[in-house]
């Protein structure tokens, strides 16, 4: 029994601790241009308090557009948005990001992607009949 202990011991202190603390401490950004350019993936290290739109600006070119309180990110590494035609969305670890870039604190191991696609939040322009 004492003889287990001491596997277990050390098992917990040489595997199980390792694994839980030396995880993953890095951020995975993937860009989709929507098929203008290259997709492509980049990993950087990840720091406490870093945002979505840190880790982008890390990696591309970016610009911001400001609509009242909140910002945009309108355009990464020449790709512009449009309104109402395509835009920039992103989801963290697969799923659809619930709010801005520039507030979204990022956890370590995120995986962060980025997609042009069509925009589907812009006001729709009213057709004027003739």
């Amino acid at each position: 029994m004492k003889h287990l202990r001491r596997i277990l011991g050390m098992f917990v202190i040489f595997v199980l601790l390792p694994a839980a603390y030396g995880a993953n401490q890095n951020i995975t950004v993937e860009i989709d241009y929507g098929g203008l350019q290259q997709s492509r993936k980049v990993e950087i290290a990840w720091k406490q308090g870093i945002t979505a739109l840190e880790a982008l600006q890390s990696v591309a070119k970016i610009e911001t557009k400001q609509s009242g309180e909140f910002i945009f990110v309108n355009s990464i590494d020449g790709v512009e948005g449009q309104s109402g035609d395509r835009a920039w969305y992103y989801d963290i670890n697969g799923k659809r990001a619930t709010s801005f870039a520039y507030k979204c604190i990022l956890n370590e191991g995120d995986r962060m992607r980025w997609e042009y696609t069509k925009d589907v939040c812009s006001p729709k322009e009213k057709v004027r009949s003739q």
